[in-house]
């Protein structure tokens, strides 16, 4: 992924993870392609709301068209990001995906948070998105989410076979983040001190583990200490 913006995310015991963050660019044309879909639909939903209702002109027609469009757009957007774990149309497009600030899947409670204000940031969201560091739009600083590049889906199947106790999501998604994207990274120390950090975390968490493993390579080790399997 050259010439992509890249942003140091702190995740578990100040292990840091980096997220190719998706730009303006990125953003706004996929925001364009959602956009062309959508109007489609509000299209149909106009069409309808003035043959029915139009001759009426009563006053509570444009609110019931007005009301109709945002619950739409609310529904379309937040429908498919709950459904495809972070993504729209557009979104696929353009390979980005929804994600917290760890790199895990939001919740559909963030999701549907981060698409009430689309209307606000159809016109504040461009600016906040290029002054933004992390690239955010009003939506996702109110979610707490970040909207990312996409890696292959094959480097993303992996799962845990198993965890310390005690570990909860947060824990899951920062390995599950660094074991997903490990070969990303450029430079091999800070692999390497990465790998390390969750190998001790998972060491004081769980001993038992790690136990009699060779942690000449920490990101093997830290592969069978938690029995990554990948398809």
């Amino acid at each position: 992924m050259a010439g992509l913006e890249r942003e140091s995310i702190l995740g578990l015991d100040n292990i840091r993870l980096d997220l190719p963050i998706a730009g303006i660019g990125s953003r706004t044309l996929a925001a364009f392609l959602d956009y062309l879909g959508f109007s489609l639909v509000a299209l149909l939903w106009i069409v309808a709301c003035v043959s029915l209702i139009g001759p009426l002109l009563h006053s509570w027609s444009i609110a019931v068209l007005l009301v109709g469009i945002f619950a739409l757009e609310w529904g379309y957007f937040a429908g498919l990001e709950i459904a495809t774990r972070g993504r729209t149309l557009g979104k696929m497009a353009l390979r980005l995906r929804v994600v917290t600030a760890v790199g895990a899947t939001p919740g559909a409670g963030a999701l549907m948070l981060r698409n009430l204000v689309r209307m606000v940031d159809l016109v504040a969201g461009a600016p906040l998105i290029a002054l933004d560091p992390l690239a955010r739009r009003l939506g996702d600083r109110l979610a707490g989410t970040l909207v990312v590049h996409d890696p292959p889906a094959a480097r993303r199947a992996l799962l845990l076979g198993r965890l310390p106790p005690g570990w909860e999501a947060r824990e899951i998604a920062v390995a599950e983040a660094f074991l997903a994207r490990e070969s990303q990274l450029a430079d091999p120390a800070v692999r390497e001190r990465m790998a390390r950090g969750l190998l001790a975390r998972v060491a004081h968490d769980a001993p038992e583990l790690v136990a009699g493993l060779d942690d000449r390579d920490p990101v093997a080790a830290l592969r069978r200490a938690l029995a990554v399997e990948e398809g």
